[in-house]
């Protein structure tokens, strides 16, 4: 996990830093259009910078503090819905993608290759973010098992602070390789661009692919890595620990325990807050100074480096200076090598100002780390901690978007006085005003927190940079440990405390003090604490001192860790340095110099420091003070600060406590940190021995049992599994029978259906063959019936034909008869014809009826047998028909009878011959009332009802018995249906027909 992280953060430093090169060069592309960025010029150039990190702190912001729950959330195993793993590849394996087409933006979209820069920028914040995230919860869980006896004999580590530092630490190393890595890439892009033109335009090209690589690698990494189900912590946000902590005696405001935690965090923010802004400026002033991107790679190397180095070195920087002190020169020194760098006009001189600046920074976040660290409790360390951080990260984030907008508004001044000629870009001045700006952080800082009043700061340098010292080491074998502290701290109740508790874990405790441990030193003591020798010279006072330190060491202390003891003293050669030299005024170098020849160069394992102000320490005096008690609140300010100064040169050899809090809770705070660091006695040995073998007996029998417990819980899953077995197979052989029943139910009612469906097609076939049987029947009846008919029409036919045949006789007979009456007769008395009948007068109604008109013909158009005219044919057939019976009589159809007038009578011959046959007809037909016609009322002209309608002709009722037969019920309909019976092709269909004339005639059957 930690290579994987490290070479993202390598990649994603260095693809920062080839953005930004991208990102200018887009923006150079545009320049020479209408449409330059930010307006164009150097100011728009300026611009392009901020732009880009503004891109980078809104995906970090947005989900690193603001959506950084539910993307936790998304995160959390067993809950999330995303994997931890397959995220942490995705986010490495779209970097390398975004990474890999954008250098050729510019190629392919030069007018919008600048925001698709800056999306490019955003995008990789994002899976930076979604990267950390996962990372920070998947990490927890790979870190190593606690000791099977677990705390039974000593605490345990706090792995997850250690695990923070590791990250913190890999983060702040990225930038710098990244930074190196860009210049040599660079080196090699350009020993390409000989040979290929694509190269020399493209410089960053190669950067932003070895960066594709870097996270190709770490996918690669991520993609083997087993991550556990758990381990899960809870999410940071970048931007926690903002607000100050506040809590623990003597720094309930939060201001530390003098006073100094706000210089101390405004040091650090501004340090660096102008590493940032110099970070910034780089590639505007590499570009001012005639560079490109080496010159950018190589100013962010030396400032980021710089800063690692500093921080690296700052423990054997100057040990024996005040490190309050360390931090105002450190901060001061970085402030001045920035302005001078932004004023130098040679780059290789500037790299070196440069140099020298981030050294300088590094030096002083470790000062002022460590005086924070001195300034609060052991407790809210790791607040403090992060409240620094979270400052620090704002005033960065400040930095790289202040600095390059001021640059680019102040722009670039040429001002020529003489053979001076001051010719500097916006950058360069940007880059002296932040140097500036240092310089009066650094002098509150040394002016409120300084700890050696009335020691001049050349003395002390010159005391740091003096001669060398002896090599100082602690003892090779036991543990010893110095209680130091002011007068009235509590030390010997302290001693007397942890001497119990060290020997209750089996160790042999040596309990001394200094002075007046060895015959010798109590002699001394009496000398160095009596009152009356208060003409005691400083000197004097401090060789004495070393004198009893040196037999304390010889005949107690040494004797006492050779034996593997722990010797506990009460004071040691810290109380000469911040008593005699800085209380009394002398150098503490010379001080600690004469003590370390006096103890061969021992120093102790751990010193404890109890620090408690010289006001509340005097309270707690019972008896009469000694002669160093004695002195004033001034001399005791000064050693408290002198012991301060000592714990803050070397804080992994010191714990502070604050001495203020009750005994039990110093007591606490020292066993705390003696349980990290003190051997373990023989008794703890077997104790830890004891209890791991209990641990691993507890975890064997918890084992058995556990095995034990998935034996029972397999047996009964077995019994289970067979139980569920047995039910699944009577589940199954019930299903069977059940089926088998259903089934046999199923062939029941099919049987049953089969036989309802036999029967009832045999039902339907017996009705069938009965509806048929009855149907060749009614067509049987129906064909005699129609046989029967069609006899009795040729009947009623054959008599008609014998009466007309009859009537033709008489009628022949008639005229015959007729005729010899006219021959015998000759002329009517009226001097006509006697041939001729005579025709009726239209005023004589028995002259209303006509002739007998043989299927209505015009009598007088045709011919009589024997050459008689139409008329007199027309008028013997009637005539002729007097004797014939009722059923033989025809009737005439009434005639609308024409008013007369006098032409009336007047025609054609033939006509008058036909009224002549009429009228003897008509006589003659008086004559014999059964074969007269019967005549229709006259129409009267002169009634308005009548005028204009016809008399309707009376209706024949029909035949009974002869209407259209019913189609029975079971009948079907057929096509059939409409064709005609036998009966219809015999006597006609019924229907009416148009005759000749517009007439209708209906066609019997």
């Amino acid at each position: 996990m930690w290579s994987a992280h490290l070479t993202s953060g390598i990649g994603d430093a260095l693809a920062l830093l080839v953005l930004v090169l991208l990102a200018l060069q887009a923006a150079a592309v545009r320049a020479s259009g209408a449409d330059a960025v930010f307006g164009g010029g150097y100011r728009g150039m300026a611009l392009v910078i901020p732009a880009v990190f503004a891109a980078r702190l809104l995906a970090t912001l947005l989900f690193g503090a603001v959506l950084l729950g539910p993307l936790s959330s998304l995160l959390a195993p067993g809950k999330g819905v995303l994997d931890r793993r397959w995220t942490m590849f995705g986010a490495d394996a779209l970097r390398a993608l975004a990474l890999i087409v954008a250098p050729m933006w510019v190629d392919w979209m030069p007018a919008k290759a600048f925001p698709l820069v800056l999306i490019t920028v955003f995008v990789l914040g994002v899976a930076e973010r979604f990267w950390t995230v996962a990372k920070d919860s998947a990490a927890p869980g790979l870190l190593p098992a606690p000791p099977p006896e677990g705390a039974a004999v000593r605490p345990l580590p706090d792995r997850q602070d250690a695990l923070r530092r590791l990250w913190l630490r890999s983060t702040f190393m990225a930038l710098p390789v990244a930074a190196i890595g860009l210049v040599v890439v660079t080196l090699i892009s350009n020993a390409l661009s000989s040979a290929f033109d694509w190269f020399h335009t493209h410089q960053a090209a190669l950067g932003s692919y070895v960066a594709a690589g870097l996270f190709a690698a770490a996918l690669s990494v991520v993609y083997f890595l087993e991550l556990p189900d758990g381990g899960t912590s809870r999410p940071r946000s970048p931007l926690e620990g903002l607000r100050r902590p506040k809590g623990g005696s003597g720094a309930g405001d939060g201001k530390g325990r003098t006073g100094a935690v706000p210089l101390l965090v405004l040091a650090g923010a501004a340090t660096a807050w102008a590493v940032a802004s110099a970070v910034a400026l780089a590639a505007l002033h590499a570009a001012d100074l005639g560079g490109g991107p080496i010159s950018f790679g190589l100013q962010v190397f030396v400032l980021a480096g710089g800063t690692a180095a500093g921080i690296r070195l700052a423990p054997r920087t100057l040990p024996l200076l005040s490190r309050r002190r360390l931090l105002a020169l450190a901060v001061g020194l970085a402030g001045l090598a920035l302005l001078v760098a932004g004023l130098v006009t040679d780059a290789t001189t500037g790299i070196v100002l440069m140099t020298v600046a981030g050294l300088s920074a590094g030096v002083a976040a470790q000062a002022g780390h460590v005086l924070l660290d001195q300034e609060t409790e052991a407790a809210h360390r790791a607040r403090m901690t992060e409240h620094l951080q979270a400052i620090v990260r704002i005033a960065i984030g400040l930095g790289a978007l202040i600095a390059p907008v001021a640059a680019g508004f102040i722009g670039p001044h040429r001002v020529v006085a003489g053979d001076f000629v001051f010719d500097h870009g916006g950058a360069a001045f940007t880059l002296t005003l932040v140097g500036a700006l240092l310089l009066p952080v650094a002098a509150l800082v040394l002016g409120r927190t300084d700890d050696r009043q009335g020691v001049t700061l050349r003395r002390d340098l010159l005391d740091a940079l003096g001669g060398g010292q002896p090599k100082e080491a602690p003892a090779g074998n036991g543990f010893f440990i110095a209680l130091e502290g002011g007068d009235g701290s509590g030390k010997t109740t302290q001693v007397e405390t942890l001497a119990e508790w060290i020997r209750a874990k089996g160790h042999e405790v040596v309990v001394t003090k200094e002075p007046g441990a060895t015959p010798v030193g109590k002699r001394l003591r009496s000398i160095l604490l009596d009152v009356s020798s208060s003409g005691l010279s400083h000197r004097s006072e401090a060789l004495l001192y070393a004198a009893d330190r040196a037999e304390h060491v010889d005949t107690v202390v040494r004797p006492a860790l050779e034996r593997g003891a722990i010797v506990i003293s009460d004071r040691y050669i810290d109380s000469s340095v911040a008593y005699q030299g800085a209380g009394r005024d002398l150098s503490p170098t010379e001080i600690a110099r004469i003590s370390r020849w006096a103890t061969a160069g021992l120093v102790p394992h751990l010193t404890v420091l109890l620090d408690i102000a010289p006001e509340t320490a005097r309270e707690r005096f019972t008896e009469a003070p000694d002669r160093l008690e004695s002195e004033p609140a001034e001399f005791h300010g000064k050693v408290r600060s002198g012991f301060l100064t000592l714990a803050a040169a070397d804080p992994a050899r010191y714990l502070v406590v604050d001495a203020a809090q009750e005994p039990e809770a110093v007591t606490t705070a020292v066993r705390h940190r003696l349980d990290e660091v003190l051997p373990l006695s023989e008794a703890e040995i077997q104790a830890r021995e004891d209890a791991r073998r209990a641990a691993e007996e507890e975890a064997r029998r918890k084992a058995e049992e556990e095995a034990a417990r998935k034996a029972e819980e397999e047996r009964q899953e077995r019994e289970r599994q067979e139980q569920m077995a047995r039910l699944r197979a009577e589940e199954e052989e019930r299903k069977q029978r059940a089926e088998e029943l259903e089934r046999q139910q199923a062939e029941a009612r099919r049987a049953e259906e089969a036989r309802r469906r036999a029967e009832e097609a045999r039902r339907i076939a017996e009705e069938e063959r009965k509806r048929r049987e009855a149907e060749e029947r009614v067509r049987e009846e129906e064909i005699a019936r129609q046989r029967r008919l069609a006899e009795e029409e040729a009947r009623l036919r054959a008599q008609a034909e014998e009466r007309r045949q009859e009537k033709q006789r008489r009628a022949e007979e008639a005229l015959q008869r007729a005729e010899r009456s006219r021959n015998r007769g000759g002329s009517d008395p009226d001097g006509s014809d006697g041939d001729t009948a005579k025709l009726p007068q239209p005023d004589e109604p028995q002259d209303e009826s006509g002739g007998d008109r043989e299927d209505g013909g015009d009598g007088g158009s045709g011919t009589g047998a024997g050459g008689a005219s139409a008329s007199a044919s027309g008028s013997g057939s009637v005539g002729g028909t007097a004797a014939e019976s009722d059923a033989e009589r025809t009737h005439v159809m009434p005639q609308a009878r024409e008013p007369w007038s006098p032409g009336s009578g007047s025609g054609s011959g033939s006509s008058g011959s036909g009224s002549s046959g009429s009228g003897s007809a008509s006589g003659t037909g008086r004559a014999r009332q059964d074969e007269e016609t019967t005549l229709l009322p006259r129409v009267s002209p002169d009634e308005p009802e009548h005028r204009d309608r016809t008399r309707e002709i009376p209706q024949v009722d029909p035949e009974p018995g002869r209407g259209s037969r019913p189609r029975p019920e079971w009948a079907e309909e057929t096509p059939l249906d409409d064709v005609p019976s036998l009966a219809d092709e015999l006597l006609g269909s019924g229907e009416e027909e148009d005759e000749p004339g517009g007439r209708r005639r209906r066609r019997g059957k």
